[in-house]
């Protein structure tokens, strides 16, 4: 009798999991954007490989993070997007005190805080990027000349098929803001070396970092970070700036005063307000420039219909 009420028990959680029509905005940082077909929170590696064999393999998927560095347009996501917590948000230290293995659903400022009670060094400048620690190693997120490509050895990940595979550093192909790990891969989990450091040293370059990004960035706002990635020869806002377009507003967003290089949803923005308003900073800076400004921000889902 316990193992079935144990069984059934994993069914109605499993079911819970699974969400239709779900307002996926709700989970970004900017707030805004439509629903997603179908919401699954995954908790294990084995409720995920399940949700995975149910699925048809025309159906895409994405996977999302903290939300902190994408858009979602206001036609929403046709198709299932997937958030991994539960057993997914565990760091773990290897007995030999030499490897530690990362969750992808791991917050990166709790991966850096852990490092730092840890006497576990190089982390540091994780506390000023928001979002979790798979959607970083994705994007090979990064800041204060850092990125998490610097740290990495390998990753894990499940394919549309439900089967796991290794990833050794080297065959990612990590470059400035970007990876080859195919779209419809899931990274489950990372590994990296560890590298012992003086914990004041370590604490000290973590307010240093949080210092300065509350000085130059806005925080405690709708934003997703970086708008747009830098060039080879010179930072994004300094661009922007040459556009005179700090504190320039489109319906409910604006670029901050603050940094140029960061779109806020101020009052109630549409996805839409925030992607014109960026593409209308990509046009004038080419106009101004001659040179064409990337977008860091990952636009996902489609157009709402009018």
């Amino acid at each position: 009798m316990k193992y079935l009420i144990k069984i059934f028990t994993l069914i109605t959680s499993f079911i819970k999991s699974i969400k239709i029509n779900y307002p996926v905005a709700k989970n970004t940082w900017f707030g805004s954007g439509g629903k997603t077909s179908i919401f699954f929170e995954a908790q294990s590696i084995i409720s995920l490989k399940f949700f995975l064999s149910l699925l048809p393999i025309n159906i895409p998927i994405f996977t999302i993070g903290m939300g902190s560095n994408i858009l979602i347009r206001d036609g929403g996501i046709r198709g299932v997007t997937i958030k991994l917590k539960g057993n997914f948000n565990k760091i773990i230290i290897d007995k030999s005190n030499k490897i530690l293995k990362v969750g992808s659903g791991v917050k990166n400022i709790d991966l850096a805080k852990f490092c730092e009670v840890n006497n576990i060094g190089g982390f540091e400048f994780l506390i000023g990027i928001p979002g979790s620690v798979g959607g970083s190693v994705k994007m090979n997120a990064g800041c204060f000349k850092q990125s998490i490509s610097d740290l990495i050895t390998k990753i894990t990940v499940i394919d549309r098929l439900g089967k796991i595979h290794t990833i050794n550093k080297e065959k990612i192909n990590f470059s400035y803001r970007k990876t080859e790990i195919p779209n419809q891969h899931i990274i489950i989990d990372s590994t990296f070396n560890i590298k012992k450091k003086s914990r004041t040293l370590i604490k000290n370059k973590m307010k240093s970092i949080s210092l300065k990004r509350k000085t130059v960035q806005p925080t405690n706002t709708r934003t997703a970070g970086s708008t747009f990635k830098n060039t080879e020869g010179f930072k994004a806002w300094e661009l922007i700036e040459k556009i005179n377009f700090r504190g320039k507003t489109l319906g409910g967003a604006k670029i901050s005063k603050l940094h140029p290089n960061f779109i806020i949803n101020y009052n109630n923005a549409k996805s839409l307000d925030i992607e014109v308003l960026g593409e209308e900073i990509v046009e004038e800076v080419l106009k101004k420039t001659g040179i064409h400004l990337e977008w860091e921000i990952k636009r996902v889902g489609n157009f709402e219909k009018f």
